[in-house]
C-alpha cells in the first residue's frame, strides 16, 4: 500500500490574505502538472492509496480540501518550543499509519523546522514501524527553467546518507556487517543496469564479504576477523568509478579502512595480535566473547614461549586440566599466571552458562564487566613479565 504524506504551511501573504502560487511542477518521470501544492502533482506520480497533510491550524486547509479532497489531516502544534517537537513526534507516531507500507513524502510547504522533522520522522518510521520511505519530494520554486517550470527533485540520497552512516556505525561499533550488506544488495537490485554492476567491480561481492566478517566476529574467530575486515577494506579500495547509487561507499571508504587498521596484525608475537583483538571485542561490548579470547590469547602465549604453533594438537591440553594439576606445585606457571587464569577461566565459566547458577543477581552482571577490564590489564602485566617457570620441562609435558 502506498502512502503519501505531505507538509502544509500558510503560503504567502498577498495584500489581506495568504495563498500558494500556481506554477508548472515537473515531475522526476518528465510529467508536468499545473497547480498551486506540489501534492496534487504528486497524486498521479505516486498513485497513493492514502494521503495525510500535516500541518498547523494556520495552514491553507481549504486549498487542501479543494485541491486534495480525500485525505487525513494531521494537525500539529507550531514547533516553538523543546516540548512542541516531541508533542510533534507523539502526533505522527500516533496519527499516521504507515507500519509496513511504502511512504512517500512530500516537504515542500512545510515551515520552519518542518521539513527536517519530517525527514527525521521517516527514520522513525522505517526502524519503529517497518516502513518503506520510496520518495522524498521538494519543489524548487526558485530554480524554474527557461519555461517557468518548477522542479519536483526526489531528496531520497538524504535519507538514503542517513541509512549508509547508520550501517557504518554498526560496522565500526559492534563489527556488525549484514545491515550494509543488505543496503548494498538491495541497491544493486534496485538501480544498477548491467552495465553498471560490471564497473561496480569489486563492490559485487562486498555483501558476501561483510556477512563473513560478521560472522567471523559474532563467533570470536581470532585469525579470521582481521583477514576478512582487510577484505571488505580491499574490495572498497579496488574500485575506480563508483556507481551513483552506491556513492555512500566512496565517502565511508577512509572510514572502512581506519575500521580495518583497528584489527590488523601489527605484532611478530600471535598473543600479542589476539590481546588486540580482546581489547576490541572488549570496546565493542562484546563481553563473553572477549573473555573467550582472552582464555586464548593466554594459550598462544604459551605455545609461542615452547616454540609451538599456536594451533598445535596438544593446545588443548593447556585448556584442560593442566592449570589444576600444576596448582600449588608451580613447576610449568609463576604464581601470578596461576592466579590469573584461574580468575578468567572461572569469569568464561559464568558467561559460558549465561550467568545460570543460584544466587547470581544484576551486581555479579555489572562485576563480571569490572573485572573483566581488570583481567585484561593484568594479563598484559603478566604476560610481558613472563608467566612460564621451566619452558622445557613444559614443552616435553605436553609432547608426552
Amino acid at each position: 500500500m502506498k502512502v503519501l504524506i505531505s507538509t502544509l504551511g500558510r503560503g504567502q501573504k498577498d495584500k489581506d490574505r495568504y495563498d500558494y502560487k500556481e506554477s508548472i511542477y515537473l515531475l522526476p518521470d518528465g510529467s508536468e502538472v499545473k497547480t498551486k501544492l506540489v501534492s496534487k502533482a504528486l497524486l498521479d506520480y505516486v498513485k497513493p492509496d492514502e494521503v495525510y497533510i500535516v500541518g498547523t491550524k494556520e495552514s491553507l486547509w481549504n486549498l487542501a480540501d479543494e485541491l486534495i479532497g480525500n485525505y487525513r489531516k494531521v494537525l500539529i502544534p507550531y514547533g516553538k518550543t523543546r516540548e512542541e517537537f516531541w508533542d510533534m513526534f507523539r502526533i505522527l507516531n500516533r496519527e499516521v499509519d504507515v507500519s509496513g507500507k511504502d511512504i512517500y513524502l512530500d516537504i515542500t510547504h512545510g515551515f520552519r523546522a518542518i521539513p527536517l522533522l519530517v525527514s527525521t520522522v521517516a527514520n522513525l518510521f522505517t526502524k519503529v514501524k517497518g516502513a518503506n520511505v520510496r520518495g522524498l519530494f521538494y519543489g524548487i520554486f526558485e530554480a524554474r527553467d527557461e519555461k517557468g517550470r518548477t522542479p519536483v527533485v526526489d531528496l531520497l540520497p538524504i535519507l538514503e546518507l542517513n541509512e549508509w552512516i547508520e550501517g557504518f556505525t554498526l560496522f565500526k561499533n559492534y563489527g556488525e556487517g549484514d545491515f550494509l550488506a543488505e543496503i548494498i544488495e538491495k541497491k544493486k537490485l534496485s538501480e544498477l543496469e548491467v552495465e553498471e554492476r560490471k564497473k561496480a567491480g569489486s563492490l559485487n561481492k562486498l555483501p558476501k564479504l561483510l556477512r563473513k566478517y560478521s560472522q567471523a566476529v559474532g563467533f570470536t574467530a581470532l585469525d579470521f576477523m582481521p583477514v576478512f575486515a582487510k577484505q571488505v577494506a580491499e574490495a572498497m579500495k579496488d574500485v575506480d568509478e563508483y556507481p551513483h547509487a552506491l556513492t555512500a561507499i566512496e565517502l565511508l571508504r577512509n572510514s572502512f579502512e581506519s575500521a580495518y587498521t583497528e584489527l590488523e596484525k601489527e605484532h611478530t608475537e600471535e598473543w600479542l595480535n589476539q590481546y588486540k583483538l580482546v581489547k576490541w571485542l572488549f570496546n565493542k561490548k562484546r563481553y563473553s566473547q572477549a573473555t573467550i579470547a582472552l582464555e586464548e590469547c593466554i594459550i598462544t602465549y604459551i605455545f609461542e614461549n615452547l616454540g609451538l604453533p599456536h594451533l598445535h594438537k596438544v593446545r588443548k591440553k593447556v585448556g584442560g586440566n593442566l592449570f589444576e594439576e600444576d596448582g600449588g606445585k608451580e613447576k610449568f606457571f609463576t604464581k601470578e599466571l596461576h592466579g590469573l587464569f584461574s580468575k578468567i577461566q572461572r569469569l568464561r565459566n559464568d558467561t559460558g552458562h549465561a550467568f545460570m547458577r543460584v544466587g547470581v543477581s544484576e551486581g555479579n552482571i555489572k562485576d563480571a564487566v569490572e573485572k573483566l577490564k581488570r583481567y585484561i590489564d593484568e594479563t598484559y602485566n603478566v604476560l610481558t613479565s613472563g608467566g612460564i617457570k621451566d619452558r622445557e620441562a613444559l614443552k616435553n609435558y605436553l609432547l608426552s
